[in-house]
């Protein structure tokens, strides 16, 4: 077996770009960025929803989900990218590359749609007290009825577990999402 091919089966290489953590030499700490390939599918994606999405959230979203492997089918059912099950994607399949078929297999298609999906969680989350981001990322993992039903995060330990990884994954990707210093026109 190729190191590529140890490492793909270990969820370290993901559609040919590093995706899981790289140890960084002896602080213990790890690493991870953002596909180039796909960075630019957050950015637009999040204008879909603005004042509720974020480039950074929604990668963290995308790592969370499937490590970044627009490939992951989930045992539960959920396809791509951003995990989206096959009932969410009829309501809200998004053809975001243009090629003429919305494909939860396609990675800006899928971000497009979970950016709606986001969008459409938030504005019937509104009326819950609480934080709206952990609200929405709750339902997008337990589904809105149970956010509802518990007007809050839901008692579940992966929908718990799910938020803070999200919600952590957001700080360390917001940097990659930082516009570039435009250099002095005094230099």
């Amino acid at each position: 077996m190729s190191l590529i091919q140890r490492r793909r089966a270990a969820g370290v290489l993901t559609a040919g770009v590093l995706t899981a953590s790289v140890l960084l030499a002896g602080c213990g700490s790890s690493v991870v960025t953002v596909p180039a390939n796909q960075r630019s599918f957050f950015v637009v994606a999040a204008r879909r929803c603005p004042g509720v999405l974020t480039p950074a959230g929604l990668a963290a979203q995308a790592e969370v989900e499937s490590g970044f492997d627009p490939t992951r089918d989930s045992p539960a059912g959920a396809q791509g990218l951003m995990q989206i099950t096959p009932a969410i994607w009829r309501i809200y399949g998004t053809d975001a590359d243009g090629d003429g078929v919305a494909n939860p297999y396609t990675a800006a298609d899928s971000v497009a749609t979970a950016a709606k999906y986001n969008c459409a969680l938030a504005r019937t989350l509104r009326d819950l007290p609480g934080d709206p981001t952990t609200l929405r990322l709750a339902a997008y993992n337990a589904g809105p009825n149970a956010v509802r039903r518990y007007r809050g995060t839901p008692p579940y330990p992966e929908t718990q577990a799910y938020v803070r990884r999200v919600l952590t994954w957001t700080t360390r990707f917001a940097p990659q999402f930082a516009p570039s210093p435009t250099p002095s026109a005094t230099g």
